[in-house]
């Protein structure tokens, strides 16, 4: 197959590449930078297009010319930067979104997978959180990314575009993302190899819904690959683990039993972490396309940290 990830040289842009490498689909990634976010072997036998998802122009005749049959639209503005940019993240979440959408039904592009999150939601009570629950999300990322579900949902039923989206929780990967207040989920492994030490801006009680970084490349295409008659929604949730912060802390300890922990929870990140409810129900995802994921917190302490280390001692 050929396919096209925006925002393919981010942190889960450029680890989504490489499965689909190996077995044999034509991978061209896009996006504001040439240069990965995670360098593979793979990255090598990826075609890469310099654009911004926000000029119609410049996506359309890239999608035009890969002639692609999906396209894994990832590219996003996160909730910290998007706060603070809200102009930029109109133009990337939404504008670029649009132009994914558009040139996807203009050029005959056969299925669009779609990022959001669980952050669509904003406060929620329920746990687990219901699928279907109402969507009142409390930041700009979040808004943004309700919006781009409901118009990949009306391009799929106004004009046929196989639009698939996919809500993720909290994803945790070595050099991973570290804005937004769930942040410390990679920061936590990269400070405790570098520094050997880490302060939480946590209490140590409180808990937020992760997953690692291969069970979502593993969600997104196993999402990607099912059958169309085996779905029976447009958009799905992800749910994952919920460890505590002192749960991090034990689980790094019995790899690196030298680290030092402490705790200084922050008056405005804490409340807001901890209002996040700690599950999601993701039946649908387990039902429909087969969503299991392989790690839990000690199986991602054990992938993260060797490859810390393999980085940057190597």
């Amino acid at each position: 197959m050929k396919i096209m990830i925006t925002g393919g040289n981010g942190s889960l842009g450029s680890r989504l590449a490489a499965p689909l490498v190996w077995r044999g689909d034509q991978v061209t990634l896009l996006d504001r930078s040439p240069d990965p976010r995670v360098r593979t072997p793979e990255f090598d036998q990826c075609t890469v297009a310099v654009a911004d998802i926000a000029d119609k122009e410049q996506v359309s005749k890239i999608v035009a010319d890969g002639e692609f049959d999906s396209i894994f639209h990832l590219a996003a503005l996160m909730s910290s930067d998007a706060e603070e940019n809200p102009d930029v993240a109109w133009q990337v979440n939404m504008i670029g979104t649009c132009n994914v959408l558009e040139t996807a039904r203009e050029h005959g592009v056969g299925r669009v997978i779609f990022t959001s999150t669980v952050a669509s939601y904003g406060h929620m009570t329920e746990d687990p959180v219901p699928v279907d629950a109402p969507q009142w999300p409390e930041s700009l990322y979040g808004a943004t990314k309700v919006a781009g579900e409901r118009l990949g949902v009306y391009y799929h039923y106004r004009f046929g575009v196989d639009f698939r989206g996919l809500r993720l929780v909290a994803t945790v990967a070595p050099f991973g993302s570290t804005g937004g207040a769930s942040g410390y989920c990679s920061q936590v492994y990269l400070d405790a190899v570098q520094k050997g030490a880490y302060e939480f801006y946590l209490k140590p009680e409180t808990r937020a819904p992760i997953i690692y970084i291969e069970d979502a490349v593993g969600a997104l295409i196993g999402l990607h690959d099912a059958p169309a008659s085996d779905l029976t929604r447009r958009v799905y949730t992800l749910s994952g683990i919920a460890p505590s912060a002192e749960e991090f802390a034990a689980s790094i300890r019995r790899v690196l039993p030298e680290v030092q922990f402490t705790y200084k929870p922050d008056p405005v990140l804490d409340p807001i972490v901890a209002s996040w409810p700690d599950r999601y129900d993701d039946s649908a995802s387990r039902a429909d396309w087969g969503w299991d994921p392989g790690y839990d917190l000690d199986a991602i302490t054990d992938a993260v940290i060797p490859a810390l280390r393999a980085a940057i001692e190597g």
